[in-house]
């Protein structure tokens, strides 16, 4: 899941914080923020001060706010794709299984970092469609993987337009019902009746 979480506030400037630690310390600080107020209230100065750090550190990790919000929006492309990729390369589950547990992780991302994932994937342009391609590319794989032993069966669908649909499928529910739960369920069992699972 994903990784926000309020930063600690105790530690001193922390000249023997690694570079990885100190952008995830202020990575977490821009999400924390830009969910209790917005984008709009992730200044450098404010994403600084949530860090426990110096406004000038967060130079040494990004050239701008611009750039930080771009990180922050990489950062949580991650954090969607690398726990599901692990879900695809498990010899342990079988492909509706799978397919089961990168539903569950998409959705409960949403459902618990709903304004965020909002405000960072609606409010900041990227000139690059990778991050959705890789997302397109992990879903193919759990559907072909399936095809491909007679778990799924497409009959005469287009595995493009199934890939498609079952990419954005998801998206609604979390939006327009309160009942985490229920709707990880439903939308499961929805999902392996497109891909012609019997139970």
């Amino acid at each position: 899941m994903c990784n926000v979480a309020p930063p600690d506030n105790t530690s001193s400037e922390g000249r023997f914080q690694s570079p990885e630690v100190r952008r995830r310390q202020i990575l977490d600080a821009a999400a924390k923020l830009a969910m209790d107020g917005g984008l709009e209230n992730t200044s450098i100065a404010k994403v600084a001060e949530a860090a426990g750090i110096a406004k000038g550190s967060i130079y040494l990790h990004f050239e701008s706010r611009q750039d930080l919000l771009a990180g922050l929006q990489a950062d949580l492309w991650s954090q969607m794709l690398h726990y599901p990729g692990e879900i695809v390369e498990s010899s342990e589950l079988d492909w509706a299984q799978k397919l089961d547990a990168v539903v569950e992780h998409w959705m409960r991302f949403e459902f618990e970092f709903h304004d965020l994932y909002h405000a960072v994937f609606h409010a900041i342009s990227t000139d690059t469609d990778e991050p959705m391609q890789a997302a397109r590319r992990l879903l193919g794989g759990v559907v072909m993987g399936g095809v491909d032993v007679d778990e799924f069966e497409l009959g005469d669908l287009d595995v493009e337009v199934v890939i498609e649909f079952l990419l954005h499928g998801y998206i609604g529910p979390c939006f327009h019902h309160n009942d985490s739960d229920t709707a990880i369920t439903n939308v499961q069992q929805l999902f392996r009746r497109a891909l012609g699972v019997a139970k």
